[in-house]
C-alpha cells in the first residue's frame, strides 16, 4: 500500500512538472530589434500562434468582427486578412494557401506558425519580420508601428456597404436548363423564384434590386455579370435547380467560385455551364487553374460570399423538408466575373419527381424565395 502510495506521489510530481514544462514550451517570444518585447501563446505544441497576441505586441491596427469571426491586421502597412476556419490568407488583396485552416478558441485566433511566417518571408516584408528557433524577430518595430498608426480602417466598413442586389435567374429563353419528368423547365422556376425574392426584398428592405433578366429571354453568361458588375452590385445571387441522371438524388446546396473538389461538383458546374454550347463558345474549357485564378481575383469577397452561402443553406433548411447537401466550390462562368460577394443557389433537383413536384408548387417556391430573403436579411446585419 506505502508502495503505491509512493508511485503515485512521484506519477503526481511528473505530471506537474510536465505541465509546467508544456505551459513554458507553449509562448513564442518576440525580439524587436535583438530585445525582448514579449510573447505570444500557441496551442498544438507551437504549431499555431496567437494572432491576438501579435497584434498587441507589434501594436498593430485591427479590425475584428468576432459576428463574422473575421480578423483584419497589418504588418509593415500591408493589409492582412484572415477568416475563421478558413485554409486562405489575404494580403493586400492577393490570396495565400495555409498549411491548416484559421482556429478561433474563445475570441482568440490562430494561425499556423511555420505557414504564417514562411508566406511573410517570402513577400517584400521580410525584411521586417522574420521566423526562427521558435522566435519572431522584427527587425524594424518602429517603422512598423509608424506606418501603421497611419491606416483608416474605415475604408474596411465602406467595402461592403449595401445598396444594391442583383438577382440572376438561371438560364432563360432558347436555353431552358434542366428539364423534369414531368416538363417542368429550369429557366421558368429559377425566373418565378427570382421574381417572388424580389419582391420581397423590395417590399422590405431599403436596396436598391436589379434583374439580369425578368422574363423569359436568353442572355448569355458573360452579359449577366456584365450586368452585375456595371450596377455596382453588392451581394450576386444566381438562381438555379439541380439534376442528376440517378433520379432519387435530392436536396438544396448553395455554390461558391473555386477550384471543383469532388465528382458530384463538376456534374453541376458542367451542366450549368452547358449554356456555353448555345453561345457557340463550346471550345472554351474551364480549367483548374483558370478557377484558381479567378479565385484569387475574388479573393476579397470570399469570407463574405462563404457566409452568405451559409445563411442561405440555414434558412433554406428551416423552411422546407429536403436535404441540406452543404455549401460547396466549383467552376460556374456565370459567377467568374462578379465583381461582389457571389452566390449560386440550387434550389433542388428538378430531375427527382417528388421535388419536381414540390418546386412546381407555388407555396412551395414563396418558401424558397423567402428563405433567400432572409438570408440577405441577416447577411446585412453582419456589415
Amino acid at each position: 500500500m506505502k508502495s503505491l502510495r509512493t508511485y503515485f506521489q512521484l506519477f503526481s510530481i511528473i505530471f506537474l512538472l510536465s505541465h509546467l514544462c508544456a505551459k513554458t514550451e507553449s509562448k513564442i517570444k518576440v525580439f524587436e530589434n535583438n530585445v525582448l518585447v514579449g510573447e505570444v501563446n500557441t496551442i498544438q505544441n507551437k504549431n499555431f500562434f496567437s494572432v491576438n497576441d501579435f497584434i498587441q505586441i507589434t501594436n498593430s491596427k485591427k479590425f475584428i468582427n468576432n459576428k463574422t469571426q473575421k480578423v483584419v491586421f497589418y504588418v509593415d502597412n500591408k493589409k492582412i486578412k484572415i477568416s475563421n476556419q478558413i485554409t486562405f490568407i489575404e494580403i493586400e488583396d492577393n490570396l495565400f494557401q495555409l498549411s491548416s485552416e484559421v482556429v478561433n478558441k474563445n475570441g482568440i485566433y490562430y494561425l499556423p506558425t511555420e505557414s504564417f511566417f514562411g508566406i511573410i518571408q517570402n513577400l517584400s516584408i521580410s525584411s521586417s519580420i522574420k521566423y526562427t528557433n521558435d522566435e519572431i524577430r522584427l527587425t524594424s518595430i518602429s517603422g512598423l508601428k509608424k506606418t501603421i498608426k497611419t491606416v483608416d480602417l474605415r475604408s474596411e466598413k465602406e467595402k461592403w456597404e449595401f445598396k444594391t442586389i442583383v438577382i440572376d435567374a438561371g438560364h432563360g429563353g432558347k436555353d431552358p436548363g434542366a428539364v423534369g419528368y414531368r416538363g417542368t423547365k429550369e429557366k421558368d422556376i429559377a425566373l418565378d423564384v427570382a421574381k417572388r425574392l424580389e419582391k420581397k426584398l423590395s417590399k422590405n428592405m431599403n436596396v436598391k434590386i436589379i434583374m439580369t433578366r425578368d422574363e423569359d429571354v436568353f442572355l448569355r453568361l458573360s452579359e449577366r455579370t456584365k450586368i452585375a458588375n456595371e450596377s455596382n452590385g453588392n451581394l450576386f445571387i444566381s438562381i438555379h435547380t439541380n439534376a442528376a441522371e440517378d433520379r432519387r438524388a435530392s436536396g438544396f446546396e448553395t455554390f461558391l467560385i473555386g477550384p471543383n473538389k469532388n465528382e458530384a461538383a463538376v456534374r453541376v458546374a458542367a451542366r450549368e455551364n452547358a449554356v456555353l454550347e448555345l453561345e457557340g463558345t463550346t471550345g472554351k474549357k474551364l480549367t483548374n487553374e483558370d478557377l484558381i485564378q479567378a479565385t484569387i481575383a475574388q479573393s476579397a469577397f470570399a469570407s463574405k460570399s462563404e457566409q452568405f452561402a451559409s445563411m442561405v443553406q440555414k434558412e433554406i433548411k428551416k423552411r422546407v423538408q429536403s436535404k441540406d447537401r452543404g455549401v460547396k466550390q466549383a467552376g460556374f462562368y456565370v459567377l467568374m466575373g462578379a465583381s461582389m460577394p457571389n452566390v449560386l443557389v440550387e434550389l433542388g433537383f428538378i430531375s427527382n419527381p417528388t421535388e419536381e413536384k414540390k418546386l412546381r408548387s407555388h407555396q412551395y417556391r414563396d418558401l424558397l424565395a423567402t428563405a433567400i430573403y432572409r438570408a440577405v436579411e441577416q447577411y446585412q446585419k453582419t456589415l
